[in-house]
């Protein structure tokens, strides 16, 4: 990653190519599919002109083909430019990214270390204070190995009681905070030895549980769609 602190550039991988995009650049491509014009998608987001023009140019030596096809119109008008089929895969790359960053920025984030690994049935166990989340085994990893693990809140299921099914990952908790958040309500759920974590729901799923402060309850999380982090 590099650019400047407001607006990164990352490296974004498009077929066998890598090329170095920031949101400048995504907005001018997307303008340039919305509008039909590489002059309108400049006035909408601000750049000059020939500044759009050469990060298209450098986008086009990265990835050695072309990302934006301009035809000129005649004296009537009917000149335009288009995304070429590349141009947007860049934009759906970008948007894809973006969307898994903006994700990993509100985790639950879970320090442990690689407390065993079962090499015969491909599963190790993480230790983070009292508790072990079981994941399937991570080649780069050995026992003793401290990690980091990041769990969504949205990849967390409330139970009012356990049931039997192929998850291992679950706790019992109580909930200790209860608030709205993007139309979802974050629950706060302290498990033992004051780890807390948090989980998103439904209004009609915490209304459906009679969910409330102080109420005991069983999370759980599915352990193939859980992010480790090497420390």
């Amino acid at each position: 990653m590099s650019g400047s602190i407001e607006n990164p550039e990352y490296q974004l991988k498009i077929g066998k190519k890598s090329i170095m995009l920031d949101y400048k650049k995504f907005l001018l491509l997307k303008g340039i599919k919305e509008y039909g014009s590489i002059a309108k998608a400049t006035k909408k987001t601000g750049l000059p002109y020939r500044t759009a023009l050469k990060y298209i140019e450098i986008l086009e030596n990265q990835l050695d083909t072309k990302v934006v096809v301009t035809q000129r119109g005649g004296a009537g008008g009917g000149g335009g430019s288009q995304l070429t089929s590349i141009g947007k895969m860049v934009i759906k790359e970008y948007s894809k990214f973006k969307s898994i960053m903006k994700k990993h920025l509100d985790v639950n984030e879970l320090e442990g270390y690689v407390e065993d690994i079962d090499k015969k049935n491909r599963v190790m166990n993480i230790r983070i204070n009292n508790i072990r989340v079981m994941l399937p085994i991570i080649e780069n990893l050995k026992v003793d190995d401290d990690v980091l693990l990041l769990i969504s809140p949205d990849q967390i299921f409330i139970m009012l009681e356990l049931q039997e099914s192929s998850v291992r990952n679950i706790f019992e908790g109580q909930i200790i905070e209860m608030k709205f958040k993007n139309e979802m309500v974050r629950l706060t759920v302290t498990l033992d030895d004051g780890i807390n974590m948090q989980a998103d729901i439904t209004e009609y799923s915490r209304d459906k549980l009679n969910l409330n402060l102080g109420k005991n309850v069983f999370i759980g999380f599915k352990a193939v769609s859980i992010p480790v982090i090497k420390l």
